[in-house]
């Protein structure tokens, strides 16, 4: 099911999520515009697994870490951007409104930086750019399990040319998610290697797993910075 609401109403505009969202947008609209002269920047400013090998020597380790942010925003293909909208928009207000919008962000990022470092060490010597929110929304999809189990969501299931609508709580759904990325990670783990491309399932799991410890940390901090103003 690809998700287009929930039940949940928000009293704040989740600006963080829109901004987020903004950002993806414009990106795939810059990579666009670049026509044939895409590949030859991905390989300079994209993150690549390799790269962490390179750091002090082709790579300095702020080009490496700035690599790994920006990667965060491009996106392969306009379905691959509209899938990962489609999820970042439902799930990221709710859970920006729980957390508030720095703790959200930090927790956005965070999802997305160890979904990457995970990628890279099950493809260490992968030279293909990793691109994609996916491993940072993975991480706001389990935040949003966590704190909303029973909330109710509501979608469309697409089955060849037939796009159904379809319903489902968080708590059926969400984790269904998680085991369809486990079993496609099963899948590809007997072909990992430098030149496979394809879906990173792993950096999918680790960005569902650094989700909720980050936002724990993160809203205990923010209630005993709230305790200590009071």
């Amino acid at each position: 099911m690809i998700p287009l609401s929930d039940s949940r109403r928000q009293r704040r505009l989740p600006w963080v999520t829109w901004l987020l969202a903004a950002a993806c947008v414009a990106a795939f609209a810059w990579e666009v515009s670049l026509g044939e002269r895409l590949a030859p920047l991905l390989e300079r400013h994209a993150f690549a697994p390799a790269d962490l090998g390179r750091i002090d020597g082709a790579r300095s380790a702020l080009e490496v870490a700035a690599a790994l942010l920006i990667s965060l925003f491009l996106h392969g293909s306009l379905l691959h951007l509209g899938g990962n909208l489609a999820f970042l928009l439902v799930f990221g207000d709710d859970v920006e409104e729980e957390l508030g919008r720095v703790p959200f962000f930090a927790v956005y990022l965070g999802s997305g930086l160890v979904a990457s470092l995970a990628h890279a060490a099950m493809e260490p010597r992968s030279e293909l750019p990793l691109v994609g929110a996916s491993g940072a929304i993975a991480g706001l999809l389990a935040v949003f399990l966590v704190r909303f189990p029973r909330a109710r969501l509501a979608g469309v299931l697409p089955l060849g040319c037939l796009w159904l609508p379809a319903r489902s709580r968080a708590w059926l759904f969400v984790p269904l998610w998680f085991l369809l990325q486990l079993a496609a990670a099963f899948v590809e783990l007997g072909r990992v290697g430098a030149t496979r491309p394809g879906v990173a399932w792993y950096a999918h799991l680790a960005g569902f797993a650094a989700g909720p410890p980050l936002a724990l940390l993160l809203g205990r901090r923010r209630r005993l910075s709230r305790k200590r103003r009071s």
